[in-house]
């Protein structure tokens, strides 16, 4: 008898618990004016939305909710209910982070093209975590969010939230970064010159340098000398024999045992060296 007292109440428990939570979830659907089928759909595929922004055109209008709060975001293209995409991320602002997508700026690149095909009206930004524990790191749950759905369902790169690294570009897109750049006015800063702003931010003086009270070791200075200097030279006997041909001056000043200056310098004046060599540029080089 006492077993089916105690089994009739956890099931009444239970039954109460399930009640509240429905309850709670149909009252954000009202709140948040969220489309069944899209609430539906999304259940059906992933992780809940736990808020909803459908009109995007007035960020302003939620600028309170969302400025220098951490969380994992989607920005979700409903254009099309039977195919919908979204490109999921975190940030520890989420209101600065949804300005940059909004205007195009630090974006994920198929996210960006979509905005500009269908209208900032066919996307919608939802909230599917928010940060309220810094012990959790977002990238995991982000990555947890990214996921639970379909990959082919989102303009996300990688299914890890991380950096690029260990991505691969493919040969194509390799050969279309080489091409751009081919003609240097295609480079976004052909032609200008950074403000005086901008280089004090670009600058690392003092301890902000990661060089800071550090010194390059001689075998570090003679790397970055032999990657810099690429101008191969020979090396003739005073019958104009060719003794050796060498990668750069520094090959060669290693080779006599003298310092680059003193190559370069007898280099350029075309004298004798050491009463016995003289040093000309490599003439398949000259020909280039």
């Amino acid at each position: 008898m006492n077993k089916i007292i105690y089994l009739s109440i956890i099931i009444i428990i239970f039954i109460y618990l399930l009640y509240t939570l429905f309850s709670t979830f149909i009252l954000d659907i009202l709140n948040n004016n969220i489309r069944w089928e899209f609430t539906l759909s999304t259940l059906a595929k992933g992780f809940i939305p736990i808020k909803i922004y459908e009109d995007l055109s007035q960020p302003e209008n939620f600028k309170s909710e969302l400025y220098r709060m951490g969380g994992v975001y989607g920005f979700i293209n409903v254009s099309d209910k039977n195919n919908i995409k979204q490109y999921i991320g975190s940030s520890k602002d989420l209101y600065q982070r949804f300005m940059d997508h909004y205007k195009g700026r630090d974006t994920n690149i198929r996210l960006k093209r979509s905005i500009e095909k269908y209208g900032i009206k066919n996307f919608n930004f939802v909230i599917y975590y928010w940060d309220t524990d810094p012990a959790i790191r977002l990238t995991d749950i982000e990555t947890k969010v990214i996921q639970s759905f379909p990959f082919k369902n989102l303009y996300n790169f990688k299914q890890e939230a991380n950096s690029m690294l260990g991505y691969k570009h493919t040969k194509e897109a390799i050969k279309k970064m080489k091409l751009r750049f081919t003609d240097k006015t295609n480079h976004p800063m052909f032609g200008k010159s950074h403000s005086k702003l901008s280089l004090s931010k670009i600058s690392k003086p003092g301890a902000l340098n990661p060089m800071f009270n550090k010194k390059h070791t001689i075998k570090t200075k003679q790397k970055i000398s032999l990657r810099l200097s690429k101008i191969p030279l020979d090396l003739f006997n005073t019958d104009n024999l060719l003794i050796k041909t060498f990668l750069n001056q520094i090959e060669l000043a290693e080779y006599l045992n003298l310092s680059k200056r003193t190559i370069g310098r007898y280099l350029k004046s075309g004298n004798i060296l050491l009463k016995k060599y003289y040093i000309r540029v490599n003439e398949q080089n000259k020909q280039k």
